[in-house]
């Protein structure tokens, strides 16, 4: 007769409780090899191996329903441990960036009681091709991609923007102009000359702040550099237009860079 375990002795081999084992039963993951005639749960000694299997998947972050293929040897566990890697990898080098961020703010909270480390300069004027959209904030990335098929030649590292006439904090609906920094190749398609525009933009005097980092906190960094202003007292011109160009838009949120400006006296 095999030496069979009771689903409290597994429990207690496998550093775990019982009330985990009968969850993996319940699942369909971990069965007992027998119910005896009393309903008791029987389990081989070699389940304590299955236990500590499915510990290091879950760990890794399998999803529970795909476990038990790994538990019958159908799946790759090379394959697996490969793609969890680069995934834990990736995972450290987020977090990583999010500490990094957390420490700047931080300093820069203690330092000037704002998020923000602006910068005050002069931008000379340049020119853009723009559309006007009315919409919410959220949709000006749409408003970037609609704006670039309105264009040839424009090459591979073009800039948008967004500019604001009104200032005020408006997310649900707003007037925008959107825009590409013109180069001297780009032409504007034919069936899009009546509604693309072509101007000088000459946004002088400016504090402006750099984020590194997701683009939907853009307003929220926009009231910062509002605060930092009323802290230190710099008159924001209301009638000139503020704008954020968007430097670098990319899918890994760590190589995302926009700066926001803002006009002053």
């Amino acid at each position: 007769m095999k030496n069979y375990l009771s689903a409290g002795e597994l429990a207690r081999l496998a550093c775990t409780t019982k009330r985990t084992i009968h969850f993996y039963d319940e699942l369909g993951i971990l069965k007992p090899v027998k119910v005896d005639s009393n309903g008791y749960r029987k389990y081989a000694q070699e389940q304590v191996l299955d236990y500590q299997r499915i510990l290091l998947l879950t760990t890794l972050g399998v999803y529970l329903k795909e476990i038990e293929k790994y538990l019958k040897k159908q799946g790759d566990l090379s394959a697996l441990f490969f793609e969890k890697k680069a995934l834990i990898k990736q995972q450290i080098e987020d977090l990583k960036f999010s500490l990094d961020s957390l420490e700047r703010y931080s300093l820069n909270l203690e330092i000037n009681r704002t998020m923000v480390d602006p910068k005050i300069k002069v931008v000379k004027p340049f020119y853009i091709y723009y559309i006007e959209r009315k919409g919410p904030y959220s949709k000006i990335g749409d408003y970037c991609v609609e704006l670039g098929t309105m264009l040839d030649k424009k090459g591979n590292k073009f800039v948008s923007l967004a500019i604001f006439e009104d200032q005020t904090y408006q997310p649900k609906e707003t007037l925008i102009k959107v825009a590409i920094i013109a180069n001297k190749n780009m032409i504007v398609r034919s069936e899009y000359k009546d509604e693309v525009k072509y101007m000088k933009f000459n946004p002088g005097k400016v504090i402006t702040y750099t984020h590194n980092g997701s683009g939907s906190l853009l307003s929220l960094f926009w009231k910062e550099l509002e605060k930092y202003c009323r802290l230190n007292k710099l008159n924001v011109r209301r009638k000139t237009p503020a704008f954020e160009i968007y430097r670098k838009v990319n899918q890994d949120l760590s190589k995302q860079f926009f700066e926001i400006y803002l006009p002053i006296i």
